[in-house]
């Protein structure tokens, strides 16, 4: 596998999808500017206030280089124009590790097994992650925005009892995805770059879940 990202695409990564509330990455959306993607964000603010709330969180946040952050904003388009198929596949490689976790999903514990990945529920809940990932991408250059946006992921997880496993246990989709999208041309730059955002958003879900324990009245 070559070291380094060759890729360098331009235009947009492909059409979105609407808001809907769904665990690991949905609901959250910008569209038009940061009010509308931040209607209440009085919770993150209060989060980023916290003196060693607020520094565990940048401390992560720079773990992103300004190197990565290229890699997602050339690469991601490519991953974006068949965000139904990727997303698929990422999720069939998931759900065929971890069966159990479908649970975690309302719409998906009626499921059978062998129904879940034909389902229609399964095919939204794909197009919703990986515009969530894409909403990502679109505010890699914005510091700011990027910070609220990846602290408020992490902590609109916490109420689904979600864990930062079970973020990082859906690298082997993720890799998967890059595999098939990138082929030959997959280099161990791009694969490290996705693997840490990963493991950054399941350290920041760390962090929220221990604010909420702290925040939590006795």
């Amino acid at each position: 596998m070559p070291s380094t990202c060759p890729f360098k695409q331009n235009g947009s990564p492909g059409p979105q999808s609407p808001p809907v509330q769904s665990p690991i990455f949905g609901k959250y959306y910008l569209r038009n500017s940061y009010q509308t993607f931040f209607p209440n964000v009085a919770s993150s603010v209060s989060d980023l206030n916290n003196p060693d709330a607020k520094q565990k969180m940048r401390q992560e946040m720079e773990r992103l280089t300004e190197r990565q952050k290229q890699i997602f904003v050339e690469t991601f388009p490519v991953v974006y124009k068949d965000f139904r198929r990727n997303g698929l596949v990422l999720f069939a490689k998931y759900f065929s590790e971890f069966p159990h976790y479908k649970n975690i999903w309302p719409q998906f514990r009626n499921l059978q097994d062998s129904a879940l990945l034909a389902s229609n529920e399964l095919a939204n809940h794909c197009s919703v992650y990986m515009s969530g990932l894409k909403e990502i991408v679109e505010v890699m250059d914005d510091e700011e925005k990027l910070t609220y946006f990846m602290a408020r992921i992490a902590r609109s997880h916490v109420k689904w009892n979600i864990n930062k496993y079970h973020i990082t246990n859906m690298l082997e989709g993720v890799d998967a995805v890059l595999k098939r999208s990138f082929e030959e041309k997959l280099t161990d730059e791009i694969v490290d770059a996705y693997h840490t955002l990963y493991d950054v958003i399941g350290n920041l879900l760390d962090i929220q879940k221990k604010l909420v324990i702290v925040k939590r009245p006795f």
